[in-house]
């Protein structure tokens, strides 16, 4: 089998960076080379870390009559069409075609090692070889792709460097809970996003869709159509992406997103087949029932070992399809599914869930069950209170709406 891998970071002239790989692709079969599989796309951070854009990665099979150094030329040629610079190392680029392996051929020349000398390395190569040939096992080493997959380094561990990080919470929503269209209009949602850094927001959760007690359902279409802009245009800050549609997750990451916060824990397939194919950090919570019924009357023997033992399966099940235990978030979600008598058991026994092993979140912020007779903006103290004593129980991510007044209440406390 020869394969190829693309990749591209840059979109140049084209309309997205995805757009640039089946450009790519296209050219390919123009020059008679014959596209006989290819993977998903994976989205990646770059190697070596930058901040340059995450990267769209695929790899491609294909037949050829053109011997490995004709095919090299033939993709360089393609991606000088294309715009490619090579002149400045490890700069962001439009695509990079490079060739993984040739058949069983072994080629050491100056301009051309095969199999690629750093594909073992390289998840963003095995990942999506894993897509479209299992069973592909290396011609050198003759090790199999499990075997070169389960030697990959350690992914990162998201979350480390500080005790608690404040998510701040950006909802281009008409009717959120707590500030339903204040911020409906990109201008003013990316204004806020804006003022939520600058007080020292460390994560802007940019959300579409209200998932209050009996929200009405928004299409992606129109959830995209609300947060994209406002994604692209905060993207120099670290986005989390706040949806549970797999479209919106896969749209948000190319234009800028770099978490996804999911209320469904990913239990949608085609969602868990976006995470699997980007590297960063995932939210997983826990709801009873959806946003429309989740209130109606929800039941617990032990609110607090029934949300832990759902979290404990659904981190299982995300490490079993291949997302690094070090990238996962959980949040026990107050209030979705949950009593005030519920809630306020999940805010006392907050500590059991450090035994899950990953980052906890914990958003209370300006809830019901902390000031059931009040306002949203009455619930404010309430908040700091709560967000201070989850910090202690070990909540590392406090998502919050009033990032100033948290951050300032925490560092006196």
């Amino acid at each position: 089998m020869i394969v190829i891998a693309l990749g591209s970071n840059l979109p140049g002239r084209f309309a997205d960076c995805d757009a640039a790989l089946d450009h790519a692709c296209a050219e390919i079969q123009k020059h008679g080379i014959r596209i006989t599989a290819r993977s998903r796309t994976y989205l990646t951070a770059p190697v070596p870390a930058s901040d340059q854009p995450w990267y769209h990665n695929a790899v491609i099979a294909v037949d050829t009559d053109k011997s490995p150094h004709d095919l090299l030329h033939t993709l360089r040629a393609i991606e000088e069409t294309m715009g490619r610079v090579r002149s400045i190392p490890n700069a962001a680029r439009i695509i990079d075609l490079d060739i993984i392996a040739y058949k069983d051929e072994m080629i050491d020349t100056p301009d051309l090692t095969l199999p690629h000398p750093r594909m073992q390395d390289r998840g963003f190569v095995l990942n999506p070889l894993r897509d479209i040939a299992p069973n592909w096992t290396h011609p050198k080493t003759k090790k199999t792709l499990s075997e070169l997959l389960r030697a990959l380094p350690t992914g990162k561990q998201w979350f480390t460097d500080k005790d608690v990080y404040i998510m701040g919470i950006v909802n281009v929503t008409p009717d959120s809970f707590s500030d339903g269209g204040k911020f409906i209009d990109a201008h003013s949602a990316v204004t806020h996003g804006q003022i939520l850094a600058v007080e020292g927001a460390d994560i802007l959760d940019i959300g579409g869709e209200s998932t209050r007690p009996g929200s009405v359902i928004v299409s992606p279409h129109d959830e995209q159509a609300r947060i994209l802009p406002v994604i692209t245009a905060l993207r120099d800050q670290f986005i989390s992406v706040d949806t549970r549609n797999a479209s919106t997750m896969r749209a948000s990451l190319t234009h800028g997103a770099r978490m996804i916060n999911d209320i469904t824990a990913l239990e949608d397939p085609p969602a868990m087949d976006v995470a699997t194919s980007f590297d960063g950090p995932v939210c997983l919570m826990h709801m009873q029932g959806t946003p429309q019924t989740m209130q109606v009357s929800p039941t617990y023997k032990d609110v607090v070992a029934e949300v832990y033992e759902y979290l404990e399966r659904r981190i299982a099940h995300c490490v079993a399809a291949g997302i690094e235990k070090g990238r996962i978030v959980a949040d026990p979600g107050f209030g979705f599914g949950k009593t005030l008598d519920h809630n306020m058991a999940l805010l006392d026994g907050f500590d059991r869930f450090r035994g899950l092993g990953v980052t906890l979140l914990a958003g209370v912020s300006r809830k019901r069950f902390l000031g059931p007779d009040m306002t949203p903006e009455q619930r404010i103290e309430a908040s700091l209170q709560a967000a201070r004593d989850l910090s202690h129980r070990g909540a590392r991510i406090l998502r919050v709406h009033d990032v100033a007044q948290t951050r300032a209440f925490l560092q006196l406390l």
